[in-house]
């Protein structure tokens, strides 16, 4: 279920202090004079560049605390180009601190070089083991791209320094991208447990109980996170999906009407229409629920996710609103773009078959859908000749074709799935027996008394008690 609901990278999820430190310490005043002039750094960027100069003077010229924090400036202000000139001079300075390859890697990150920050990260840690900035900033940047390289590093960190709860917040993170989902929720228990967890927290902690289908304990972590913030966005989300899962549909609604309140609908995704449409179909509110399922095929623009009409036409098929769960299914076999499976195809046919037996189909549509229905089921015995569905389906929709077997069009299809299914050891006695009593009734229409005969019988074989067996045996005595 990874897509962006789910979605559980979020960009800065520690704010931790800085564990990275310079040779210098930098005084308040300082700090307050490189603020001051950062201000000014894209309005009057000559005019800030040279007061820098003047802090950079005399005994402050090999400053590596005051080289960095003036590099760091450039970069907040989106210019990577002049921090790494600071960053530069601050590598000449010297060659082994941790803050240098910290603040070259930052600007490495901000121009995408992922490859190369986390190469000045690796080499912060080398010089500071307990540079804890580099291993979050490493793990971060590779979360994306190789989250086992973050697993690693923040394993290495967590080893290092059990007492940093933090840690297994990150891990989690990283678990979740590699798809260790178990992992993920372990690491999270940890935190959860013993950290001071924020309302974000409780939501990445509720979406992974979510996704380990516990959704009563998601419950949970999602009430407790909106005891914190009431208005976050997706514990009011999880609450909703949470409240359908464990089939408390009144609340469910009651949480749908709260998440939905919202007068920018820009955050709703196709799975937030899908589960108010399981919500309002749950409470039979039928024609709602299909205007919040067609919401949720809207909202899936690219049609990723065919198995939203999947579901949609199982709704109307519940219904027995055919055309619709026709169409809808179509939709979906469509969405699949030539990747539909031999029981997709079949699952159709059976649709049409339905369908056509319905008391809302008229004659005209009843032919109309036994012929589709043919038709598909005629292909499932042609891709899987092996297999009695294809044939078994095809004889049910031509004996409604022809109710009275006068013609009959179900006979061969009758005969060929009875020949496979006679070849399982394990089939249904009730399949065996509708092959059989067609037979048995078409040949006694034939007059073939004697072939009917067997079939009956064969039918006592599986079930000596089968009153309908019984009694075509004693009317073909009676013809004898």
């Amino acid at each position: 279920m990874k897509n962006k609901i789910l979605c559980f990278v979020c960009s800065g999820m520690i704010f931790s202090a800085s564990y990275c430190y310079a040779q210098e310490t930098l005084t308040a005043e300082t700090h307050r004079l490189i603020t001051q002039i950062a201000s000014g750094i894209n309005e009057t960027p000559e005019t800030a560049a040279k007061e820098f100069s003047e802090l950079l003077k005399g005994k402050n010229k090999k400053n590596i605390s005051l080289l960095v924090a003036i590099g760091n400036a450039y970069l907040d202000h989106n210019r990577p180009a002049e921090a790494q000139v600071y960053a530069d001079r601050a590598m000449k300075t010297d060659s082994k601190s941790a803050p240098v390859y910290m603040l070259a890697g930052d600007i490495a990150l901000a121009q995408k070089n992922v490859g190369t920050a986390c190469g000045y990260y690796e080499q912060a840690i080398l010089f500071d083991a307990d540079c804890y900035d580099a291993y979050y900033k490493y793990a971060r940047a590779y979360i994306g791209v190789n989250p086992q390289l973050s697993i690693d590093m923040l394993t290495k960190l967590k080893a290092n320094h059990p007492e940093l709860l933090e840690v297994n917040r990150e891990l989690a993170n990283a678990y979740y991208q590699a798809g260790y989902y178990g992992k993920a929720k372990s690491a999270y228990d940890e935190f959860m447990q013993q950290g001071t967890p924020d309302a974000q927290d409780y939501g990445h902690y509720a979406m992974l109980l979510y996704l380990n289908k516990d959704y009563a304990q998601s419950l949970k972590a999602v009430e407790k996170g909106l005891a914190t913030d009431k208005d976050n966005h997706l514990l009011k989300r999880l609450r909703m999906y949470d409240l359908y899962e464990i089939a408390a549909y009144k609340e469910g609604l009651e949480a749908a009407d709260a998440f939905f309140d919202r007068p920018d609908g820009s955050d709703y995704v196709y799975l937030d229409f899908l589960y108010r449409g399981r919500l309002s179909l749950a409470d039979q509110r039928n024609d709602e629920a299909m205007q919040w399922f067609e919401k949720a095929l809207e909202a899936d623009a690219a049609h990723e996710h065919p198995e939203i009409a999947k579901e949609a036409s199982a709704a109307h098929e519940k219904l027995q609103n055919y055309p619709e769960a026709i169409r809808l299914y179509q939709v979906y076999l469509d969405g699949l773009k030539g990747k539909a499976e031999v029981s997709d195809m079949f699952l159709m046919g059976r649709l049409y078959y339905i369908a056509a037996g319905s008391s809302t189909a008229n004659e005209t549509e009843k032919e109309a859908y036994l012929k589709k229905a043919d038709e598909i089921f005629a292909e499932v015995s042609q891709r899987v000749p092996d297999n009695y569905l294809g044939y078994f389906w095809r004889a049910r929709t031509n004996a409604m074709a022809d109710p009275e077997s006068t013609e009959g069009l179900a006979k061969p299809y009758y005969e060929s799935a009875l020949a496979l299914l006679e070849k399982k050891a394990d089939a249904s006695k009730s399949l065996l027996i509708e092959c059989e009593s067609y037979l048995g009734y078409y040949y006694f229409l034939q007059k073939d008394y004697e072939k009917s005969k067997a079939y009956w019988n064969k039918i006592l074989e599986l079930d000596p008690e089968n009153a309908t067996a019984r009694q075509a045996l004693q009317g073909l005595q009676a013809t004898q």
